[in-house]
C-alpha cells in the first residue's frame, strides 16, 4: 500500500505524452464505468467516463508488448482526507506475471475539488506550455518531467481528473504494491531496467511503495493543485521493466487525435543501451 500526499510545491507544466498506437503496441485495457457521481463542486464541463478512456489510451499507446488484457472497473466513492483516487489489485496471474483486474475509485466527498477537462488532449488550460526535465540514473538522460502549471479558468486551484487518473491507470500496469512482479524487482528499492528495453542498466529509485523517487515524474508520490503531469520515459519504462515488455512507444501525436503533443525526448533512439486486494493511494494537496 502506497499513499501519494497533496502538497503545494509548484511543480512546472507537462505535455501530454504524445503517442500514436503501434501494431506492437498490444495492451488492451478493458474499462467499466461501475457508477457514482462527482461531486458538485466539480468544474470544467468533462466527465470521469471521458477522462478516464483517454487516460487508458495513452497508456495501451505508450506500452509495447505481446497481447496482454487487463480489466479495471471505476467509480466515484468518497475517499475522505487527501485521498484523491485509489487503485486495488483484484486479481494477477500469467507469464509473465501481471496484474488481470483491478479496481479505481476517485475521491467526491468534496475534500478533492476537481478540474475536469472536456480535451484531456488539450492543455490549453495551463499557460506556461511545456516543462520537460530529465535526468540519468545509469545508462543515458530519459525525460523525467512532462508538466503544465500556471493554470487559467477552470484549471485554477483544483486537481486534474485527467493526471490522477493516468496515475492510477499506471499503477495498475505494474508499478501496484500488491503486484508479485513489483515486490521482486522492488527489493532493493529500485526498478533496475534491462534489456530489451530502452537506457537498460538504469536504475529508477522508487519511495513510499509503488511510487518512483523522482520529483517531476507521474509516479512521484504527491502533486499539488493547478498542474497537469503525464506519462514519462521514466513511468513508462518502470511499467515496462516491471511487466516484463519489449519497448516503450515515442511517436508523436495524442492517441485518436492525430496530434497534440511532442515526442518524450530527442534523445531515445539513442538510448536504447501487497497480495492481491492491497492498494495504491493517489492523494494531492
Amino acid at each position: 500500500m502506497a499513499s501519494l500526499t497533496k502538497y503545494s510545491v509548484g511543480l512546472t507544466a507537462i505535455t501530454a505524452l504524445a503517442l500514436s498506437q503501434s501494431v506492437d503496441a498490444q495492451v488492451t485495457i478493458v474499462r467499466n464505468f461501475t457508477g457514482g457521481t462527482a461531486h458538485s463542486s466539480s468544474v470544467g464541463g468533462g466527465d470521469l467516463v471521458t477522462i478516464f478512456n483517454e487516460a487508458c489510451d495513452w497508456w495501451e499507446a505508450t506500452l509495447i508488448t505481446s497481447p496482454y488484457t487487463l480489466t479495471l472497473n471505476y467509480s466515484w466513492a468518497p475517499l475522505g482526507g487527501s485521498t484523491l483516487g485509489v487503485h486495488t489489485l483484484n486479481s494477477q496471474g500469467g507469464s509473465p506475471n501481471r496484474e488481470t483486474a483491478g479496481t479505481i475509485r476517485f475521491d467526491n466527498d468534496g475534500s478533492s475539488v476537481w478540474f475536469m477537462d472536456p480535451t484531456p488532449c488539450d492543455n490549453s488550460e495551463y499557460a506556461s506550455g511545456e516543462l520537460l526535465s530529465s535526468g540519468s540514473f545509469g545508462a543515458g538522460t530519459m525525460n523525467t518531467g512532462r508538466r503544465y502549471n500556471s493554470p487559467t479558468g477552470s484549471a485554477v486551484g483544483r486537481h486534474d481528473l485527467f493526471a490522477v487518473a493516468l496515475h492510477e491507470v499506471g499503477h495498475a500496469l505494474g508499478m501496484s504494491s500488491a503486484n508479485t512482479s513489483f515486490q521482486s524487482e522492488n527489493t532493493d528499492s529500485d526498478i533496475d531496467i534491462g534489456s530489451p528495453l530502452p537506457f537498460a542498466g538504469s536504475a529508477l529509485p522508487t519511495t513510499s511503495g509503488a511510487h518512483l523517487n523522482i520529483t517531476n515524474t507521474l509516479f512521484f508520490p504527491s502533486i499539488s493543485s493547478g498542474i497537469r503531469k503525464l506519462i514519462t520515459e521514466a513511468d513508462a519504462l518502470a511499467n515496462a521493466e516491471i511487466s516484463s515488455m519489449s519497448n516503450i512507444n515515442n511517436t508523436s501525436g495524442c492517441p485518436g487525435t492525430g496530434g497534440g503533443g511532442s515526442p518524450l525526448t530527442t534523445t531515445f533512439a539513442n538510448n536504447n543501451g501487497g497480495s492481491a486486494g492491497g492498494a495504491v493511494y493517489f492523494s494531492l494537496s
